[in-house]
């Protein structure tokens, strides 16, 4: 039986496009035991998930910030940890040197990733004894994160995404819909943060939107926020002619929850997006500096509104213009989401003609 370590850390919009190699890998191996490093904060994205036979959840931003002796107690603990497990595979998903120190502390004989063209960091290829050139069709990152597997031989490849949620997620989200959407309109989610300045959109822009859909649709959006991000919410709302939903208060489960209730998904390229997309709800991205060939959202039901220019895929968290996000217009995206609901409403109807 082999015990296999998958090495990827944050955030939650990775995790997620990781989710297909541990779906794969519990598919082709079934006996074997599988292990999930991770950050505390994409922690929940895989509690629950029955492919993985345990999760082990470290903090390497508190590290970093503090060279106090409780924070060297908790690293040696997690040495430790890893040590025990006695791995015979780390697959390090990250790239990075942080990742790479990780896979080889954990002792495992075999360390796989990915050569020095594609690790987003160049001293990982110190750690990995196994490095992986994905194809040129592997351009998104699922794919790219897939073609680790190809050195253990694999015959099948499950393109799935595994987010458990729980029957307590479900009330939740139920009383609150029963509250505030008693007449069962169809729900647009609209989620206008995102983890970098340079991925936001603005919240005019997202405020004439909302407006829009609200006047000319006939249906109710929610505004979801995650934390730190209430005050912008509030401001956006109230710069706004008509009243939307805000979503209350969640965790990651009780997002996915939430999602799985609306129509359609509206954001940025940010965790949310990915969760969305991940449960198959039908999603219109805002891209600028990320490139949505690689980081876009996946599957085939989505719409992605992005303008190139020359310095499009820069990744970068800060630009004095950030024309890429400027040149998007409420227009543009309120056609999409005219495509997108139609789309929606075709599915409805083919639905009540079966039944």
């Amino acid at each position: 039986m082999k015990r296999i370590l998958i090495v990827k850390l944050s955030s939650i919009g990775d995790a997620v496009h990781a989710l297909p190699v541990l779906r794969t890998l519990r598919h082709n191996l079934p006996d074997a035991y599988i292990v999930w490093i991770v950050e505390e904060k994409a922690r929940e994205v895989l509690e629950g998930n029955e492919d993985i036979d345990r999760v082990i959840t470290i903090n390497t931003r508190k590290w970093r910030k503090s060279l106090k002796g409780s924070v060297f107690r908790e690293l040696l603990e997690v040495i430790k940890i890893l040590r025990r497990e006695r791995f015979d595979i780390a697959i390090d998903i990250q790239g990075l040197f942080k990742s790479g120190i990780i896979s080889y502390i954990s002792g495992a004989k075999t360390i796989i990733g990915f050569d020095s063209k594609n690790c987003r960091e160049y001293l990982n290829t110190l750690f990995t004894n196994i490095k992986v050139s994905p194809e040129d069709k592997d351009i998104h990152v699922v794919d790219k994160n897939l073609s680790l597997l190809k050195p253990l031989g694999l015959k099948e490849i499950k393109r799935e995404f595994h987010i458990k949620t729980s029957p307590g997620d479900t009330e939740y989200i139920n009383e609150f819909l029963s509250q505030h959407n008693p007449n069962r309109k169809p729900l647009i989610a609209i989620n206008p943060s995102a983890g970098w300045r340079t991925k936001e959109w603005g919240m005019k822009n997202y405020a004439r939107l909302a407006d829009r859909i609200i006047s000319e649709m006939g249906v109710d959006v929610i505004f979801t926020w995650g934390p730190g991000e209430e005050t912008m919410i509030k401001d956006i709302t109230a710069s706004m002619s008509h009243t939307p939903l805000t979503a209350p208060p969640t965790s990651i489960k009780q997002l996915v929850t939430l999602l799985k209730r609306c129509s359609l998904f509206i954001g940025g390229d940010t965790g949310p997006l990915h969760l969305a997309a991940a449960i198959k709800t039908q999603t219109i991205a805002i891209y600028g500096p990320s490139d949505p060939l690689r980081n876009g959202p996946y599957g085939d039901n989505h719409i992605t509104i992005y303008k190139k220019l020359d310095c499009s895929g820069c990744y970068k968290r800060r630009c004095d213009t950030i024309k890429c996000m400027e040149m998007i217009s409420v227009e543009d995206v309120f056609s999409a989401v005219n495509r997108q609901l139609s789309i929606v409403n075709r599915q409805f109807k083919r639905e009540d003609l079966c039944q």
